[in-house]
């Protein structure tokens, strides 16, 4: 199918199947700000892990308001020429010419394609029901929990908020259901400790806490539930699901910069990291922002921290509103783009008339033509 025939399709999904099509055209620009994030990504290797995870929340903000804009804002055509005979065309809605038998085919498609939709519309909300569960599961983990009684933990607490420049409230608590400390909450922010973690020395007590610090000053919360909520309207793109992954890796990488920032330590970071990895376990609570997550993405975290040339630079306090700025000066122009098929009309080209000139047989000319002939 050329380009020509797959907006033909898009078109008359536009005038039949209004869903699918929104569905097709979100998925087109979806993938065009994926790709474009990860050119990116790739051009700015040495770039410290705050401005990557940046790229990819811009990304997924993008993404997150795209079908606002796309309905909200008047579309901007872009018209793309394709001639066409006359004698060969019949009209959608009495708007634009049509080869007759392509049109059946297009429509055919379409209308195969409904059920698909249907299906896409619920995988999507099978999703978004994961999304809203693993939600409540973290909630009644905090309910559930204990608070956390451990005097130095609450004096490095106050002393990394203060250090921070953190003025929201966050609340210090334990679990036996967990096995790594998690962070949840948008404006009432709380650290869960495993149990373990009564028996944690102070420095690793620091490291964890400017750790999961480093989340509630991010709003790092806030992004993965709008980035698990576009995967949820976009799952069936595979750059979507790459680029999550991507974007968790860097959240990670972005807090350990900060707590090795604060403690001044990253050799004895990295060895926490190392010890404390061997005791967790592959369950974790859905939307846990943990200090460890998977063992393949933790010689990533300490391969970053180790690494001498790397970039560090940990300053995340004023990058909320610059990513709102180009996540809106992204997706609200992208949404609006529209590839129309302008169609230029060309009359049928008829061949010039040519004379036929008939010889008898007994003639000379006939024996002349026949005598050429027999010498080929």
């Amino acid at each position: 199918m050329n380009v020509i025939s797959f907006l033909t399709v898009l078109e008359l999904l536009e005038h039949q199947h209004r869903f699918l099509y929104l569905l097709t055209d979100l998925t087109l620009k979806s993938s065009f700000i994926f790709i474009l994030a990860f050119v990116i990504y790739l051009l700015i290797p040495r770039q410290n892990a705050t401005t990557k995870s940046m790229l990819w929340k811009v990304a997924f903000t993008s993404l997150f308001f795209l079908p606002v804009f796309h309905e909200l804002l008047p579309a901007i055509d872009i018209p793309i020429a394709y001639e066409q005979t006359l004698s060969t065309a019949i009209s959608i809605n009495d708007a634009k010419p049509f080869s007759e038998i392509f049109l059946l085919q297009a429509n055919a498609m379409a209308n195969s394609l409904f059920g698909a939709s249907l299906s896409y519309a619920l995988v999507s909300l099978l999703l978004l029901c994961h999304l809203f569960t693993g939600v409540l599961k973290v909630i009644a983990l905090s309910h559930r929990s204990l608070p956390f009684k451990h005097e130095v933990a609450r004096q490095h607490l106050l002393h990394l908020r203060e250090l921070n420049g953190i003025s929201s409230p966050v609340e210090l608590l334990v679990s036996p259901h967990i096995v790594s400390p998690i962070t949840w909450g948008i404006w009432r922010h709380k650290i869960i400790f495993p149990l373990i973690a009564n028996g944690w020395d102070s420095k690793l007590l620091e490291q964890t806490i400017s750790h999961e610090l480093g989340h509630i000053q991010r709003k790092d919360w806030l992004s993965q539930i709008i980035s698990r909520f576009v995967i949820c309207l976009y799952w069936i793109n595979p750059l979507a699901w790459i680029a999550y992954r991507k974007l968790l890796i860097e959240c990670e990488k972005a807090c350990d910069d900060i707590a090795v920032d604060n403690t001044d330590c990253s050799i004895s970071y990295a060895r926490n990291l190392v010890q404390l990895a061997g005791n967790i376990s592959q369950h974790k609570p859905l939307f846990a922002l943990a200090l460890f997550k998977l063992r393949s993405d933790l010689s990533k975290r300490i391969h970053y921290i180790l690494k001498p040339n790397q970039s560090h630079y940990c300053n995340d306090n004023c990058n909320i509103l610059p990513c709102l700025v180009v996540t809106l000066l992204i997706a609200a122009p992208f949404s609006t783009l529209n590839l129309n098929i302008e169609i230029i009309e060309q009359p049928i080209l008829r061949s010039s008339p040519f004379s036929v000139k008939f010889y008898p047989g007994d003639s000379k000319e006939f024996d002349s033509l026949m005598a050429e002939f027999s010498q080929l």
